[in-house]
């Protein structure tokens, strides 16, 4: 499978694991309409990451406000031992 038609799937798809792969692979291009396509189609996987860390950063946010919470109220928590 070319590398257009693997990132037009990847992106499609929303998979990450793919896009990482593409990533490290070299492609050649044939045409500027091609040139053109694939521009799109990085575009769309930058923004694809983009929103995906978006979401990363938000939920190491909240655990980081879980365990300074946890942290600063452990000594009004009960304590049980089996």
């Amino acid at each position: 499978m070319s590398f257009l038609k693997d990132l037009k799937i990847a992106v499609i798809n929303r998979d990450l694991e793919k896009l990482k792969k593409l990533a490290n692979k070299n492609y050649e291009i044939n045409s500027i309409e091609e040139a053109n396509e694939l521009l799109k189609y990085i575009i769309e996987a930058k923004n694809i990451l983009e929103e995906e860390k978006t979401k990363l950063k938000s939920g190491m946010d909240e655990i980081k406000k879980l365990k300074k919470y946890y942290e600063n109220n452990s000594d009004n928590l009960l304590n049980f031992k089996l």
